[in-house]
């Protein structure tokens, strides 16, 4: 079994509406990955055995290089709609460079997500892309509070974490939204129950291996990932991918670990649905949805069963909430 998970540390979510711009060039930022670059990040992303595609890879940045590669990559992508990076990987990160990052501020300027390896000196950020793909999250984060309001549940049996910061075994990592019931006071709810990430089309084998450093990291306490992946170019579309584990699951074993692992990190969708986990895709253009709804078991998302003889119940996204919850995508120029 997994070591038993850290303590949560909150921090304050890393959100800038606007970014500096900057004349400089992809070369002038730092050379395009390989496979080697990839590996000396691989301890704190040790379940990444493929490339981050297009990654900008710094060693030793000072803050000032890495706050104008991080605005330089947020200007690109929200320029250019063919430009699919959002990624940067940092090794040999100073004492005070990591403070900084991790900290309450935002040293960089632009909005990101951090998983950082203190251990190893070394970490990946990811930019994130524009407000439009912070709606996203944050509608479907609303409409979520709103669903579980109508079936009985309120704002006390539960948290919505924003970027919380969260100890897995060797590197610390935040999600863009993630739901914490509270139970019992005695009981370890560090972990939340449900993660929701939010990314770029192209990142899907990234945001992919984070599910499984959800699961695995908190010893499979989270027992849903939710990823809303964003097509912009030549069509604009969101695909939704829900990982979740059944809640009549048994007590997790390696060998359910290592299912887990292979379909999670495998580089194409598999048509094998797992034995104790099942995969939902939701495709979203601007004229149609397919494959909805989307269905949050209710008991993955509590941890405990809906109480006989009340509203409770599992938690349904119709089509048209979901269509509601991505419209800002098609909005964007």
């Amino acid at each position: 079994m997994l070591s038993p998970p850290l303590s949560t540390v909150s921090s304050a979510a890393k959100d800038v509406d606007s970014a500096k711009s900057l004349d400089r060039t992809e070369s002038d930022v730092a050379p395009r990955t390989s496979q080697v670059e990839v590996e000396v990040a691989g301890v704190c992303y040790s379940h990444l055995p493929f490339e981050i595609p297009g990654a900008i890879v710094l060693s030793a940045p000072s803050i000032s290089t890495l706050r104008e590669t991080a605005n330089d990559v947020y200007h690109q992508i929200n320029s250019d709609t063919s430009y699919s990076n959002q990624f940067i990987i940092v090794s040999n990160i100073s004492q005070q460079v990591q403070e900084l990052i991790a900290g309450d501020r935002n040293p960089l300027e632009v909005p990101y997500r951090l998983t950082l390896d203190t251990q190893h000196w070394q970490g990946v950020i990811r930019i994130m892309p524009s407000k439009a793909h912070k709606r996203v999250t944050r509608s479907f984060s609303n409409e979520l509070v709103l669903k579980l309001f109508e079936i009985g549940i309120h704002l006390r049996d539960y948290t919505m974490n924003s970027a919380s910061r969260y100890h897995g075994r060797t590197c610390d990592k935040e999600a863009d939204e993630s739901l914490t019931p509270l139970g019992n006071p005695s009981e370890d709810n560090d972990w939340p129950s449900l993660v929701i990430e939010t990314g770029l089309s192209e990142s899907e084998a990234q945001l992919r291996a984070d599910a499984y450093w959800w699961f695995a990291n908190s010893d499979y306490k989270v027992n849903m990932v939710i990823l809303f992946r964003i097509q912009r170019s030549p069509e604009r579309r969101v695909t939704i991918k829900q990982y979740s584990l059944r809640p009549t699951t048994p007590r997790i074993t390696r060998g359910l670990q290592a299912e887990a692992q292979r379909i999670l990190l495998s580089q194409t969708d598999s048509p094998i649905v797992l034995r104790h986990s099942a995969v939902n895709e939701i495709v979203i253009t601007s004229s149609d949805v397919k494959n909805a709804p989307l269905e949050l078991d209710f008991e993955s998302v509590m941890r405990r069963r809906p109480a006989p003889n009340t509203r409770e119940r599992n938690i349904t996204f119709t089509a048209e909430d979901l269509a509601e919850c991505c419209r800002h995508v098609f909005l964007e120029a």
